[in-house]
């Protein structure tokens, strides 16, 4: 059966797919879900938040608090992923590269679930089960810029690789194009790196 918006105002037809798409029809349901989490899906804009915010406001309600209601678990030994503190830190985030900054975290997390996430050096940063395995570099505002800070990055080989640190190495991009390029070799230099942490 297809899902028909019930209450919800206009917000462009991005942003309403969108919210068709993750099961949203009616303006209430919203307060179940975080801005955070309705900014991350595809075809959400800062301008439909806007929008939805308001008529939320506008009948005294509010979107939830970003983490309520969710417990996050892992596996013995990795440490919990702070989420919702990277969806805080994204939501605040001023940088030129913001929007590419999500899709790498997205292709990063979507590599292995034991991928944990959180806010160090002030930008997102992910490890494997405690282990470090790369930060955004966001001092960089004219490109992308990761930087593998594990020092068995050293022991994998590809061309996305730059640098001859002892312990690190980077990767740069320059737009949403050259990410779609690089993308398998981002994923294949995750999966080597947690391999290597495996032995």
């Amino acid at each position: 059966m297809k899902q028909e918006i019930v209450d919800l105002p206009k917000i462009g037809a991005p942003a309403t797919r969108a919210l068709l798409a993750a099961g949203y029809t009616r303006l209430e349901q919203l307060t179940k879900v975080s801005e955070a989490e309705l900014s991350r899906l595809h075809g959400m804009g800062p301008k439909a938040l806007g929008i939805l915010r308001e008529a939320l406001s506008a009948r005294k309600l509010t979107f939830a608090e970003a983490g309520v209601g969710k417990v996050e678990t892992k596996k013995k030994g990795s440490p919990v992923s702070r989420t919702d503190k990277v969806d805080e830190f994204m939501q605040a985030l001023d940088h030129p590269f913001k929007a590419e900054v999500q899709v790498i975290r997205d292709i990063i997390k979507g590599v292995d679930k034991d991928i944990a996430e959180e806010v160090k050096w002030k930008a997102p940063s992910f490890n494997y089960k405690g282990e470090y395995l790369v930060t955004f570099n966001l001092h960089d505002s004219n490109r992308i810029h990761l930087v593998f800070h594990n020092p068995m990055i050293s022991k994998v080989k590809s061309e996305l690789l730059e640098g001859d640190y002892a312990d690190r190495r980077m990767v740069y991009f320059a737009d949403r194009k050259d990410i779609r390029a690089k993308r398998p070799a981002l994923e294949k230099v995750l999966k080597d790196l947690i391999k290597l942490q495996k032995k």
